[in-house]
């Protein structure tokens, strides 16, 4: 890498030492992409810092921002010198460095001399960033950022971007060979205030500056070379030295036709939505006609990135089809469930009996339903299916859509009272057994002397499996029910699979206690070894017979015999015991003595919430049940399928039968995980 434009004061005189310093010129910037990664995103991908006008502020590099070694900014000792000059040529962000005189820093500039240290690297801020997308799924998103503001430029021993390193200008004059120079008289303009024109280094306040002659300076005859005379501002023009006193009225002029094209430029930019390009094409002295192509080039970038060409992009947003459908939906819906609401959609078809509204299916379908016989008509309706990958007929699915929504609205009407009392678990991910495991407490804290040794304790535990079970039936909808309009067999149908599978929930969480289970440790669930169960006739619904109960609960110890300290919370009752349980727990009843007082009441100390259930009646009307809360103590758990919370409606065109079979599919179960919360009295 050659070397050039590197000055040092020569030797000969402590003045001239002191007053001239190393200088060179970087490349800070030349738009290679490096890979980095993106841990927001979780992804890696290549960053490509825009090298043109209006991509990078360059204030703080014009306001001398440092040249440190190796990004090092928690120290002054770290700054090598101060950038200066700052431009952008050739996609190249380019600047010029001037080194420190201080011992320190005397080693850098001798291998910055020398060629050893070349490479530059840059602290930047990015301010904008466009992503696009790779072109191909294995591929990388490139973040270009447009908009970035250099902070400081390092020297570095590994670059980001193998082409930003020391850059030489012209070669200097040999050594001993003295260059004859000389100044002429020049005017400039030096701006004092800003004008209301956006323009950047214009201004309505103008006073001339003249820079005195210099004598001319001659060495062996050598030609005379004029200096590199001072630009005046962006967008102004220096006036002449042979007319000042037409140099107002050219300023005059330049200030005019700058502040047009700073509203131009800014204009184009607002119409397009580019308007951060706007600062800085006016500030570098772009043409509109420049401008108007970076926007254009702005614009392509964003199509890219967003996937190119949406304005020839055709996207279906919705199938007039599946309006039809929804329509003929809502419409059947608010038929069997007159409270559905219905829009313009439904209610286009809301008179149609469901042969006209077949026929409009077909018809849409592009199937000629003229001249067809009613039965004719009904079987093209529930065997025709349209294109694309469906596996039964539209109308039958139709329907299933219709007795799904029905399904589920009647099984929201009808929670079970197993609900009230019994804990439901987290969703089953399949059809594996679940293992309930149960932790014991924590062991006795034991006393510990000074310098003692603490002890080591165990925590025992238990568990409980179970397993997801399937349940289900089959009915149909007959070619006769479609033609004699018969709605309300078809209501009937879907209401019943609902009450249906609320009662076989019932059933199976009531059946944990009537059935009285083996536990994993090997007794039932109810046992004089779990010392929950009472019998014979002090067990009979009572005052008496509850305080036992409430008793034997408190007295139930954990798995390393820790006390619990458990409280009824339900009573659980059949129905032939309803009326004793709402009068041993209202809150309207007054005792007349000390001794009648009931804390087993609504307000009491220890009230339970009494619960009637007549699945019980079929095994005993005299048993009776106590439970404590869930959030105490676990009692019987219910779980569902994950993906089917409740009864499910599948449909399938039949060919044994001439219609629909529709199948009522429930996923669900049933477990008693611990006896300790469970009370049973036999009540004889």
């Amino acid at each position: 890498m050659e070397l050039r434009g590197f000055t040092r004061a020569s030797d000969e005189g402590a003045a001239e030492a002191e007053s001239s310093l190393a200088t060179a010129q970087l490349v800070f910037a030349a738009g290679a992409s490096v890979r980095r990664y993106d841990w927001y995103r979780e992804r890696s991908y290549l960053e490509q810092l825009v090298v043109e006008e209006g991509s990078i502020r360059l204030d703080r590099l014009t306001r001398g921002a440092p040249l440190l070694n190796t990004h090092n900014a928690w120290s002054l000792e770290a700054q090598l010198g101060v950038v200066e000059n700052p431009s952008i040529a050739s996609g190249e962000g380019v600047c010029d460095v001037t080194f420190s005189r201080r011992d320190s820093v005397a080693g850098y500039v001798q291998d910055v001399a020398d060629g050893i240290i070349r490479n530059v690297s840059v602290g930047y801020v990015r301010h904008r960033v466009e992503m696009v997308p790779p072109a191909a799924d294995d591929g990388e998103w490139l973040y270009r950022v447009i908009d970035w503001e250099p902070y400081e430029v390092s020297l570095v021993p590994i670059p980001a971007d193998m082409d930003c390193q020391v850059r030489g200008t012209e070669a200097q004059a040999p050594a001993g060979v003295e260059v004859a120079q000389r100044t002429f008289p020049c005017e400039f303009i030096e701006i004092r205030s800003q004008p209301a024109s956006p323009t950047v280094g214009a201004s309505a306040a103008i006073s001339i500056l003249k820079e005195p002659s210099m004598p001319q300076a001659s060495a062996g005859g050598a030609a005379a070379t004029t200096d590199q005379q001072r630009a005046a501002p962006a967008g102004v023009a220096a006036a002449p030295a042979a007319a000042p006193a037409a140099s107002g009225n050219a300023v005059a002029d330049a200030t005019a036709a700058a502040g047009q094209r700073a509203a131009d430029i800014s204009e184009v930019c607002a119409r397009h939505n580019v308007a951060h390009l706007a600062a800085g094409l006016i500030r570098g002295g772009q043409s509109v006609e420049h401008a108007r192509a970076a926007v254009l080039e702005e614009l392509a970038l964003r199509d890219a990135a967003s996937g190119g060409h949406r304005n020839v992009r055709i996207e279906t947003v919705t199938d007039e089809m599946a309006t039809r459908l929804a329509g003929l939906e809502q419409a059947i819906t608010h038929r069997v469930a007159p409270g559905t609401a219905l829009d313009d959609n439904g209610r286009q078809y809301r008179g149609m009996s469901l042969l006209e509204m077949g026929r409009d299916l077909l018809e849409a379908h592009g199937v000629k339903t003229r001249g067809m016989e009613r039965m004719q008509l009904a079987s093209a309706i529930l065997t025709f299916r349209s294109g694309g990958m469906n596996t039964t007929s539209d109308f039958a699915s139709l329907f299933a859509n219709v007795a799904n929504k029905r399904l589920r609205n009647v099984y929201d009407e009808n929670p079970g009272t197993y609900a009230l009392w019994a804990r439901r678990a987290p969703n089953a991910p399949d059809f594996k057994n679940i293992s309930v495991v149960q932790l014991s407490g924590a062991p006795e804290l034991l006393r510990t002397n000074e310098h003692g040794e603490f002890k080591y304790g165990t925590m025992n535990d238990g568990a409980e499996t179970y397993g997801i079970v399937t349940h289900g039936r089959i009915v149909s909808l007959s070619r006769q029910a479609v033609v004699n309009d018969d709605l309300r067999a078809f209501d009937r149908m879907v209401t019943g699979f609902g009450a249906s599978a609320r009662r076989l929930e019932n059933r199976l969480v009531y059946s944990q206690l009537t059935g009285n289970p083996t536990m994993s440790d090997a007794e039932q669930l109810f046992s004089d070894a779990h010392k929950n169960v009472a019998t014979g006739a002090p067990s009979a619904l009572q005052f008496s017979a509850l305080s036992a109960g409430r008793t034997a609960m408190r007295l139930q110890r954990g798995l390393q015999g820790e006390e619990l300290n458990l409280a009824p919370g339900y009573l659980i009752v059949p129905a032939a015991l309803e009326q004793t349980a709402y009068q041993l727990t209202s809150s309207n009843y007054t005792p007349a003595k000390q001794a009648d007082v009931n804390e087993f009441r609504a307000g009491g100390r220890t009230s339970v919430e009494p619960i009637v259930e007549p699945i019980l009646d079929a095994v005993s009307a005299s048993a009776w049940y106590l439970a404590a809360s869930n959030s105490q103590v676990d009692t019987v758990e219910y779980t569902f399928l994950d993906g089917a919370e409740g009864p499910v409606i599948e449909s399938e065109i039949g060919f044994e039968i001439d219609g629909v079979s529709y199948k009522c599919r429930h996923d669900f179960a049933a477990k008693a995980v611990d006896h300790r919360g469970l009370f049973r009295a036999n009540g004889s």
